[in-house]
């Protein structure tokens, strides 16, 4: 059975991120209301991730994670760096989000990943004290797809747009992205 979760670096490190702090096991509990479908309408907005889950009670949870805002000294530090090296400038024109950029942003002393869990304020509405709840921790699973879908996001979700930021910096990454064809085997052997 493939993974659902975390399918790719970016998102897979969200989530060993957060099992890697989760000390009581509560994470993995949300996997399977992420596999059923009980959460709905996550959304990112500035540096809060919302959403509401589906319990046993007729009226979904309310989930919020609010992640920290990067400063923007902070900003301009990591940009600083990453412009520095033309090899990860390179990809980022092409829309592709470098495992190394996060070692250069915790040299920026970044935490794009929380270490700790007051690293994030977490709230759900269920009667459960424990955070994360098993709420949380689904909609944690589930912002691991947004991830995969856009690994750019996680820096979104410390309110700054990286690619925004190249712009304002006179690097355009969009529609730099282009389709190659490879021409078949048959076709260069005549």
């Amino acid at each position: 059975m493939a993974q659902q979760f975390g399918n790719t670096w970016w998102g897979n490190e969200w989530l060993r991120s957060l099992t890697h702090i989760d000390y009581e096991n509560r994470i993995p509990r949300g996997a399977r209301y992420a596999r059923n479908g009980s959460v709905r309408e996550i959304q990112l907005q500035d540096n809060v991730i919302s959403a509401k889950v589906q319990g046993s009670r007729p009226r979904p949870y309310r989930v919020k994670i609010i992640v920290p805002k990067f400063s923007a000294g902070q900003v301009d530090k990591l940009m600083n760096r990453l412009i520095a090296r033309p090899g990860i400038i390179s990809g980022l024109l092409n829309r592709e989000l470098d495992p190394e950029v996060l070692d250069i942003a915790r040299s920026c002393g970044l935490k794009i990943f929380p270490e700790r869990w007051d690293d994030l304020e977490m709230d759900c509405s269920c009667p459960d004290w424990a955070v994360p709840c098993k709420h949380l921790a689904a909609v944690v699973y589930m912002f691991s797809r947004e991830i995969d879908n856009n690994p750019f996001i996680v820096f979104q979700m410390h309110g700054f747009d990286l690619l925004k930021e190249l712009k304002k910096r006179g690097i355009e990454v969009d529609n730099v992205r282009q389709e190659v064809e490879v021409p078949a085997l048959k076709d260069l052997v005549t």
